[in-house]
């Protein structure tokens, strides 16, 4: 399964319209991206998140900056967690 594939199946529907609102790919077109494409996108979405958490400051982050988030952690914890490391922080 390509890591385009990975990340249409691994993402909610709610962080699925978020990447429709914020760059225009659809499900589908998510599906059908090369592996440089979900890094341009992953990348992208990272962006937000930075971008988000230094304009809250000490303050809450927004709506926006979660959402971007989740994605990261979810595409990050799947595509680019180190082969054999859990993902259970419990064990720390």
């Amino acid at each position: 399964m390509s890591d385009a594939e990975k990340v249409k199946k691994l993402l909610s529907q709610a962080q699925l319209d978020f990447i429709k609102a914020e760059f225009g790919h659809d499900p589908e077109t998510i599906g059908s991206m090369s592996d440089d494409e979900i890094n341009y996108l992953y990348e992208a979405i990272a962006d937000i998140e930075v971008d988000e958490t230094v304009a809250a400051g000490e303050g809450e982050l927004s709506e926006r900056g979660k959402m971007a988030e989740s994605i990261v952690t979810s595409i990050g914890n799947e595509l680019y967690r180190p082969e054999g490391e859990e993902n259970d922080l419990s064990e720390e």
